[in-house]
């Protein structure tokens, strides 16, 4: 009797949960539609962002699907990425429209189950791209008899269809009249106005992507909470390789990297190079390459875990990441001497954020070498989304503009046209500049007034409602002339 009871208890709260679920759904997509659909990103991200991450945490709670809570902490990036198209306006805004659907899978992937390998959480996570597709039949079925006909009586059955029908067909047909005659859409300027002056078109999308987002969505929450821990997970063995390969990759890098790292210190960092030889153009080059060469490093002394472990493998792997450090640092100065002599640029600023990252990831390597069972996947993730995170915090554009400018004052060099990148970070430094170059005789009369027409489009281009409120926007807004 008891179990029976149980039984029928754990039915009723699946049975909430689904209607639950479908109506928060529902709440969600009508939610987009209002805030994202044919606005521009602002203040509307994080007021569509905050509503969705609780409804995902508060499924993955109620299904008991929570296997690693510390997981839960990617919703922080998520969060503070979003706040950035409230406060900021330059090139992470069009980065962030990838990174942010990216973290979301993670955080599903990630608090769903253990951390595994690497390459196990980037194939999970790009799985879980298609896994919804799989669950919309058994979502919608699942809903549909949380909604039986039978709860309904015929005659509302019959006006409830009948509106459903009716109402948006009738609301397509009186856009599309008053769009095509000036006095019949003047006897409707009323209803006009009741739409916000929308279109067929616009209509046409919001429906699309309210239908669209409703399957998947639904789809997502399904998965997560009912299928996600039934799936069955092959364990794999880890067999421990033979360190012979591994041994010899990391001797003869390691002996590379010394004769390589000793040119280093003495022609570059001493000045130590021959007569007749260009110092200038060798210092300003390859830092690309040794940057890669850097993360190639990290991933050998990674794969050197898999092989059996020796007391020598250990060695070479710790001389790897001090030649590694060395090696990152002399990138590090080719990239500032570069950047010294052709200005600054977002790619240029990117290096020298990567090159810190690396720096901050050779701490727990090391840990990683010596320490037997050490989950160095979830030191990663959380040193590179820290990281990711922190930068979005700073206004590149403006940044990248000052830096340029100040080198301009000394230089009387500058590429003006690489900072009208239509942001409005770097506005308030464009209008400074403009002015300077007015009482400067050194730059030619066909970039000012380039600077000058581009300041006058950015100015106009100042209407936006609410839901596109941007703190960066705004302030340059007050500013304008």
């Amino acid at each position: 009797m008891k179990k029976k009871d149980n039984k029928e208890k754990n039915i009723k709260i699946e049975s909430n949960n689904m209607k639950k679920m479908f109506l928060m759904t529902i709440v969600l997509c009508l939610l987009h539609s209002i805030l994202l659909v044919h606005q521009d990103f602002g203040i509307n991200v994080v007021l569509f962002t905050i509503p969705l991450l609780g409804t995902i945490v508060y499924f993955l709670k109620e299904n008991k699907s929570i296997k690693n809570k510390l997981g839960l902490l990617i919703i922080i990036p998520i969060i503070i990425l979003s706040s950035t198209y409230f406060v900021y306006s330059n090139i992470f805004n069009l980065i962030n429209v990838l990174v942010i659907p990216f973290l979301y899978l993670l955080l599903y992937v990630v608090t769903l189950d253990k951390l595994k390998s690497f390459i196990d959480i980037i194939v999970e996570t790009f799985k879980l791209i298609f896994k919804p597709l799989d669950n919309i039949s058994s979502f919608c079925k699942e809903s549909k008899k949380e909604f039986p006909d039978e709860k309904i009586s015929p005659n509302a059955r019959k006006i409830i269809k009948s509106l459903v029908i009716v109402i948006p067909v009738v609301i397509v047909v009186l856009l599309l009249l008053t769009s095509a005659d000036q006095i019949f859409g003047n006897l409707f300027h009323n209803f006009n106005r009741l739409f916000g002056n929308m279109s067929f078109s616009n209509i046409l999308v919001r429906i699309i992507n309210f239908v669209i987002l409703f399957f998947y969505l639904g789809g997502t929450l399904y998965f997560i909470s009912k299928k996600y821990k039934d799936e069955s997970k092959e364990i794999k063995e880890v067999k421990k390789k033979d360190p012979l390969t591994i041994n010899i990759l990391l001797t003869t890098l390691n002996v590379i990297y010394i004769v390589f790292d000793i040119i280093q210190i003495n022609s570059l960092l001493l000045h130590r190079v021959s007569s007749g030889f260009n110092y200038a153009d060798y210092a300003r080059s390859g830092f690309f390459q040794l940057m890669i060469i850097s993360v190639i490093n990290i991933v050998i002394i990674l794969l050197s875990k898999k092989s059996e472990e020796k007391t020598y493998t250990k060695i070479m792997s710790l001389i790897t990441v001090l030649l590694t450090l060395i090696i990152i640092v002399s990138s590090f100065y080719r990239m500032f001497l570069y950047e010294q002599a052709y200005g600054y640029t977002v790619l240029r600023l990117g290096v020298y954020i990567i090159l810190i990252t690396e720096v901050i990831l050779l701490i727990p390597t090391i840990v990683f070498i010596f320490k037997k069972d050490f989950n160095i996947l979830r030191y990663y993730l959380i040193i590179a989304l820290s990281v990711y995170s922190l930068v979005n915090c700073f206004s590149i554009d403006r940044i990248i503009a000052e830096n340029n400018i100040r080198r301009y004052d000394r230089t009387g060099d500058i590429d003006v046209y690489y900072l009208m990148n239509n942001h409005y970070d770097n506005l308030d430094q464009l209008r400074m500049l403009s002015k300077e170059l007015d009482k400067d005789n050194k730059f030619i009369d066909i970039d000012k007034e380039a600077l000058k027409a581009y300041i006058k489009d950015m100015d106009k281009d100042n209407k936006y409602n609410i839901l596109e409120f941007n703190i960066s926007r705004e302030k340059a807004n007050e500013r304008r002339e």
